[in-house]
């Protein structure tokens, strides 16, 4: 006989009325598939669909289990699922090479493998299962099925950034199954490396820098370790000396984002600030009379002027040589090649002298040079006007009224030619001024992690000592008074994603695109470059990496210079010997047999510092002291050596790299 059972919409008895009451066999005594049944009237009904028109008794209400990452070391982790007495649940775990978990043998296998149980009174069942260690990467799907006549609890979903679903933090399900996820990752590396943010000349030889590492797994702990990095200078000449001890914020730590193909202008924001200084011949060489390439004066234009710089040009005057009563034709004192272009807008400084309103509220242009080739002084307007006699017009280049850039350098390969946005004539020796675009705002490829306050590290084409920051416009009301006041116009702030969606990969945030704000402006030729963005201290640290560290007994040491002399030094301050790299005038102290150990000692006083290979060296003392007798120097040195001890209260997610910033502790001379 076929079993039946049934409910009604709102009891949890076990019989109800007819109308509800269902069966897994219909009446030609077919079989209704897995997570089906038949109605009294013969139709085909989903459990979960049965449930939700006519209720259950039998409800799973979640699953406790730490979702977080695995380590690659084999774990245990306890579980817990929750629900109501007599509900019947059937978990699942597979791995990513689809073999299933064996709950009685607590391995994975590759038959098809679960743990079907029952709710007991008390409304939960407590397992555990236990993962195994692994080399590479892994994930677990883990599936809790409801089985017929059960149901989960209510679907609340939950999304990432991304507007994907995040199933681990989703609670309930609208189906018999709920699904959950947890990711195994072999170990992760954090390396501690010297550094110079600057680029300082010579103070790190990259083929001799010594990094030192620590491994962790992801978000554990790591007990404290002892590290040892070095550097060495990268030129013979060279030497160290220490500043001071290391600390903790010395360390630095930087995201490295590249920026978009271009800025973008805020509100009230002047992105052309400041003129290029006039560089030497800047005059346009040989007059601009179609096209938009310009060939100057100058021969390497690639060091005076850059793509995106805006163009201007100063304006000439000169004075109307007879009364201009009807048409478009005027005469004026000069040549007119030495004073204007065509396309120059004409203006005049006086309307006492123009008679015509048409010559202040429209843009008259000059239309052709000496117009009929009888006149080198004549030339003729875009339109006709009435000038009386003697009036001073003033010519000004398009590039003045239209906003024009460069958008070549050396054109053609050519060195004194630039093209331009648009074209435009010139006349030949016309000046040019170059003024570069500097903008605030500019996109990003990843902004996640970038917080207000962040130092950008010198790279190129960055503006020194530049921050992230919002960005205000402001004006100063009664500067200087008791009632001054800063009225802001316009702000931004110093970040923001442009409503883009960010890429999650495993539940992790790995990109967000978005604008940033510099508290300097930058130049264009930041767009499409790379940039360093962070801060010191193991606070950022965990804000860019997330890794939580502590440092302790920090130490910077120098390896002492040793040296031979080539020949004996009897009774004397003079002292030859055969390597001199790394000892400093002034700064380095002498040790060895023959030197005086009754005195104070010595110094060098002169004879090294910038100096390599054999020579002779004055020290502060006479000295007695024997051909090929070995000489220890102290206080400066070639090689730096950074001790200490670094304890990971918890790991990040991935592989990082903390510097350890040498330009606070060493010079270098």
């Amino acid at each position: 006989m076929p079993h039946t059972y049934g409910h009604t919409g709102s009891s949890t008895g076990t019989s109800g009325s007819s109308s509800t009451r269902q069966s897994t066999t219909n009446a030609q005594g077919q079989v209704a598939p897995p997570g089906f049944h038949y109605m009294p009237d013969g139709t085909l009904m989903s459990d979960v669909e049965h449930a939700r028109l006519f209720g259950s008794n039998k409800v799973l209400t979640g699953l406790q289990l730490d979702y977080s990452d695995l380590p690659a070391a084999t774990s245990k982790r306890n579980f817990t699922i929750l629900g109501t007495s007599n509900a019947e649940f059937n978990l699942e775990i597979k791995n990513e090479d689809s073999y299933y978990y064996n709950f009685k043998t607590n391995l994975f296998q590759a038959g098809k493998a679960s743990l079907e149980k029952t709710i007991n009174t008390s409304g939960y069942y407590q397992g555990s299962i236990t993962f195994p260690t692994v080399t590479d990467d892994d994930q677990y799907d883990i599936f809790l099925f409801a089985k017929p006549g059960t149901t989960h609890s209510v679907y609340n979903e939950v999304r990432f950034r991304d507007d994907t679903i995040d199933i681990n933090s989703s609670t309930g399900s609208n189906s018999l199954l709920m699904q959950k996820i947890i990711y195994q990752y072999t170990d992760v590396t954090l390396t501690i490396s010297p550094f110079s943010p600057n680029s300082v000349t010579d103070l790190i030889k990259a083929s001799s820098r010594v990094d030192d590492t620590v491994t962790c797994s992801r978000g554990r702990v790591s007990a404290k370790s002892a590290f040892t990095i070095s550097c060495e200078v990268n030129a013979a000449t060279k030497s160290y000396r220490i500043i001071k001890q290391p600390e903790p914020s010395d360390f630095l730590s930087f995201v490295t984002p590249t920026v978009g193909a271009a800025p973008e202008l805020l509100p009230g924001e002047n992105e052309y600030p400041t003129a290029r200084f006039a560089f030497t011949g800047d005059d346009v060489n040989g007059a601009v009379t179609s096209g938009s390439v310009v060939r100057m004066d100058n021969t390497d234009l690639s060091a005076a002027i850059e793509v995106g710089d805006k163009i201007t040009s100063p304006v000439t005057t000169d004075r109307v040589d007879g009364a201009v009563t009807s048409g478009i034709k005027v005469v004026i004192d000069n040549n007119v090649a030495g004073k204007m272009a065509v396309g120059d807008r004409i203006t005049s400084s006086s309307t006492s002298i123009t008679n015509d309103a048409r010559f202040e509220r429209a843009v008259v242009t000059v239309a052709a040079l000496d117009p009929d080739g009888d006149n080198a002084k004549e030339f003729s307007m875009s339109e006709a006007l009435e000038i009386a006699d003697g009036a001073i017009l003033t010519f000004s280049s398009k590039v003045n009224r239209s906003l024009t850039t460069v958008t070549v350098v050396e054109t053609s390969g050519t060195a004194t030619d630039f093209t331009m946005s648009q074209a435009i004539q010139f006349r030949d020796n016309q000046p040019l001024t170059f003024t570069p675009r500097m903008n605030y705002q500019w996109p990003l490829d990843n902004i996640e992690n970038i917080t207000e306050g962040m130092i950008v590290v010198p790279v190129t084409n960055v503006t020194a000592d530049t921050k992230i920051g919002r960005y205000e416009d402001t004006v100063t009301l009664y500067e200087g008074k008791e009632s001054e006041e800063k009225i802001i116009k316009n702000k931004a702030p110093f970040a923001s994603t442009k409503n883009q969606k960010p890429t999650v990969v495993k539940g992790l945030v790995t990109a967000q695109p978005g604008n940033i704000v510099f508290d300097k402006q930058q130049k264009l030729a930041l767009a499409g470059g790379g940039l360093k963005i962070g801060g010191y201290g193991t606070d950022k640290i965990n804000d860019i990496y997330g890794y939580d560290v502590v440092f302790s007994d920090l130490e910077v040491a120098l390896t002492p210079i040793t040296t031979t002399t080539t020949e004996a030094c009897i009774n004397s301050t003079s002292v030859t010997v055969a390597e001199r790299s790394g000892i400093l005038d002034s700064v380095s102290t002498v040790s060895g047999i023959g030197i005086n150990p009754s005195a104070a000692v010595p110094t060098v006083s002169s004879g090294a510092g910038a100096v390599s290979g054999q020579g002779a060296i004055v020290l502060s003392a006479a000295q007695n002291i024997e051909s090929g007798a070995t000489l220890t120097f102290a206080n400066a040195g070639l090689v730096a050596t950074i001790t200490g001890n670094i304890e990971v209260l918890k790991a990040g997610t991935a592989s990082q790299t903390i510097r350890l910033d040498v330009e606070k502790i060493l010079s270098i001379t």
